[in-house]
């Protein structure tokens, strides 16, 4: 009995010493100003975010050890690609020499998968002695030039990796058009102004419309928008101004009215002393670019264009948002929640109560936001470090040629790329007696093809992996090329051989150059593009090409008639 009943009282003593414990914590926290918070875990009192009470200090405890697992394993991984490129390093692939053909051969031809149409390089050079139709030698030596000038620019860049910054600048902007260069040397020996001339204005055409346009839209697709330099937009701009100022001052001159010996001789001197001033500033342009004013044509940070490429955020997910927050109150005006008074004894619980499940709701809604806004800051900095990783891989450039072994495969693809050129340009005439087009439309949407093609892929393929800066390099810094270097040396050449070649060119293929500028000045003016302005380019090219495909035939250019 005496142990039974000290049991009991001992069973009674601890429950009044639990009752008056509970009494005093519930009066103590009553009284408290501030809120008695549970401990949750070791972490969440560590974290930087413990001053926040509740599910608070919880979630901001994951998200740390989140980020320290994730700091761990990005450590692991830069070793490990450490590793990596210390063992890719020490096995580097070795520069092919001349002793060296067939490996030489292989690295040309793998280059790039337009080089299957290397098959054809064979069949058109044998075309013209096994007396093809015109319309076959045409169609065969056109697909055969692509992968030549595909073939041309790799010989180039390797190269220009031997040469520097400098030189390797000039080579590539040398033979950046050597297709068109090669193409308008023989139809001016042929006498082929028209063609020469149409060639030359179609190519800035194809540049700035078709490559360009295509560029704007598929790069579109895929990013919201995209940005570029502006400064170097500004510059492509003036320069393209420039251009178009010399080919308007020859047709405002012929629009005088004198005798007709008078204006030709004028035109042909006045073509002539601009193309010398055409060549200094190219000169000029390619000085400020690569020396004095490189840095106003640097590419923009990788920040700025994954934020311009983000798609927008859908309505229906922040309506939610808006109308939750509605719903509990103004986030930026509720303070953070403590613990509500003591009950009054006249009924004033209830209002208590819905206070404290206002706040409730209130801090839910803060951890949602805070929770999303920690998930998309590490997604941004996730993406920025891949794609800065992907961009490092792609901009290094392996030299896989040495000098000599480039230079002579630049040779060598020189001169197979005249000889299909020279082929080309004999079966012009027959092509458009078989097919009733005229030279103009052959000369203006056909041949610019042929040397744009690799640059088209190219300028697209960078376009889509958001590096609109080498895009618009690749598509407006052609077009200034053709402009200012390759137009007025042929002119030059003309006045050397004898031949009227001048910047005269029609007053219908005036009219569209000048247009055609005009609309790329104000697309590119801001720095900033999307699909719906590429999808005006083109839109614009095929309009172009259907008015040529139009085009009279029996309607001589001005320059015919000098």
């Amino acid at each position: 009995m005496p142990n039974i009943f000290n049991r009991l009282r001992g069973n009674s003593n601890t429950k009044f010493s639990l009752h008056s414990t509970t009494q005093a914590a519930a009066e103590s926290a009553a009284t408290s100003p501030s809120p008695v918070v549970p401990r949750t875990s070791t972490s969440a009192s560590r974290s930087p975010s413990s001053k926040y009470w509740g599910p608070r200090a919880a979630t901001y405890a994951s998200n740390a050890a989140r980020k320290s697992m994730d700091r761990r394993q990005s450590d692991h991984r830069d070793q490990s690609e450490q590793e990596a490129g210390l063992v890719a390093k020490e096995h580097k692939m070795k520069p092919a020499g001349l002793a060296q053909p067939w490996l030489i051969i292989r690295r040309s031809i793998l280059s790039s998968w337009i080089n299957v149409l290397l098959l054809l390089v064979p069949v058109g050079i044998a075309s013209h002695p096994a007396k093809f139709p015109d319309v076959a030698i045409f169609l065969i030596n056109f697909f055969a030039i692509i992968p030549l000038a595909k073939t041309l620019g790799y010989a180039t860049e390797q190269l220009a990796l031997h040469l520097g910054d400098a030189l390797g600048g000039l080579l590539n902007a040398t033979f950046g058009n050597a297709v068109e260069l090669l193409v308008g040397i023989l139809a001016l020996v042929k006498g082929e102004i028209e063609i020469v001339q149409t060639s030359l204005v179609g190519s800035v055409l194809s540049n700035l419309l078709l490559v360009g346009g295509c560029c704007f839209f598929f790069g579109g697709l895929k990013n919201n928008e995209q940005v570029f330099s502006a400064h170097a937009a500004q510059s492509y701009g003036s320069l393209l101004a420039m251009a178009i100022l010399a080919t308007l001052l020859p047709a405002a001159y012929n629009s005088l009215n004198a005798k007709d010996t008078e204006l030709k001789s004028g035109t042909l001197t006045l073509s002539h002393v601009t193309a010398i001033f055409l060549l200094v500033i190219y000169i000029a342009y390619l000085f400020f670019q690569l020396k004095t004013h490189s840095a106003l044509f640097m590419t923009v940070s990788l920040e700025e264009r994954i934020e311009a490429a983000k798609k927008p955020a859908k309505k229906s997910s922040r309506s939610a948002v808006s109308v939750d927050a509605s719903a509990v109150g103004d986030t930026t005006t509720v303070p953070t929640p403590a613990l509500a008074a003591t009950p009054s004894l006249n009924g004033g619980g209830n209002s208590s109560v819905e206070i404290d499940a206002e706040q409730h709701q209130h801090q839910q809604v803060e951890f949602k936001e805070a929770d999303a806004d920690a998930n998309a800051e590490a997604s941004a900095d996730a993406e920025i470090e891949e794609q800065s990783d992907q961009n490092e891989d792609e901009d290094e450039e392996e030299v896989e040629l040495t000098a000599w072994a480039a230079a002579l495969l630049l040779a060598v693809v020189t001169g197979l790329t005249g000889v299909c050129a020279e082929f080309l340009v004999d079966s012009i005439d027959g092509l458009t007696d078989k097919w009733n087009l005229s030279p103009s439309f052959v000369g203006m949407i056909l041949l610019p093809i042929v040397g744009n093609a690799a640059e088209h892929v190219t300028a697209v393929t960078v376009a889509i992996r958001n590096k609109m800066d080498l895009a618009l390099g690749v598509a407006v810094g052609s077009s200034i090329q053709i402009a200012l270097f390759v137009m007025p040396f042929l002119c030059i050449l003309g006045w050397i051989i004898k031949e009227p070649m001048t910047i005269y060119f029609s007053p219908f293929t005036t009219v569209v150059l000048f247009i055609t500028v005009l609309l790329v000045n104000y697309i590119i003016g801001d720095g900033r593009t999307n699909w719906l302005e590429g999808l005006m380019l083109l839109m614009a090219y095929f309009i172009i090409g259907v008015a040529y495909f139009l085009y009279p035939k029996d309607v001589d250019t001005a320059s015919t008639a000098l």
